[in-house]
């Protein structure tokens, strides 16, 4: 049987290979399988709930935040996701994929998003507000995740495209940090 420290370097390795959609597929699947058993294995939690316990890890913010400020290309990855989102927030579909809504998880890192503070609700959502907002980074991949799984990313569409591409760019190397600590 195949472990899943097995499975996670063989779904990294593979997202090397592809377009930016397939790889951003194969580096999602590592990420997700990584956090949820490795990172926090004893937790048995959904995606979601997985999701929202790493926006709040502390130690995995440090080292990330660290990795853009002293990597020039992860710097200007996550500048250009944040210049496009400028032009135009980031939303999730509604299941007709006729109209963009707003992301409720967006600037929270809470177990519910219910429990925002009166700053965390009138902060504008879909946006990186600074290149250490690691919640929003992170909420960033995830909803770049479930609006390809569910339908809402086109490949012909130049800024999905680009989203994409950048998912990928700057989770790669959140994994490649990730792998490090996997014999």
């Amino acid at each position: 049987m195949l472990s899943y420290r097995a499975l996670i370097k063989n779904w990294h390795r593979k997202a090397g290979e592809q377009d930016y959609f397939s790889k951003y597929v194969f580096e999602y699947l590592a990420f997700i399988a990584y956090i949820k058993t490795q990172l926090y294995a004893g937790y048995n939690e959904n995606d979601r709930k997985t999701i929202q316990r790493l926006k709040r890890d502390e130690q995995y913010k440090i080292r990330y935040i660290s990795n853009i400020q002293t990597n020039p290309i992860l710097r200007e990855n996550w500048t250009q996701i944040q210049n496009k989102l400028n032009l135009a927030r980031l939303g999730r579909t509604n299941n007709d994929m006729d109209e963009v809504l707003e992301i409720e998880w967006w600037n929270c890192s809470h177990e519910n998003f219910r429990d925002k503070t009166i700053e965390e609700q009138q902060k504008i959502r879909g946006i990186l507000h600074s290149l250490d907002d690691w919640e929003n980074m992170v909420e960033f991949w995830y909803t770049i995740r479930n609006n390809l799984f569910h339908g809402a990313k086109d490949p012909r569409n130049e800024r999905d495209r680009s989203l994409v591409k950048y998912a990928y760019k700057t989770l790669r190397p959140f994994m490649a940090t990730c792998l490090k600590h996997i014999n």
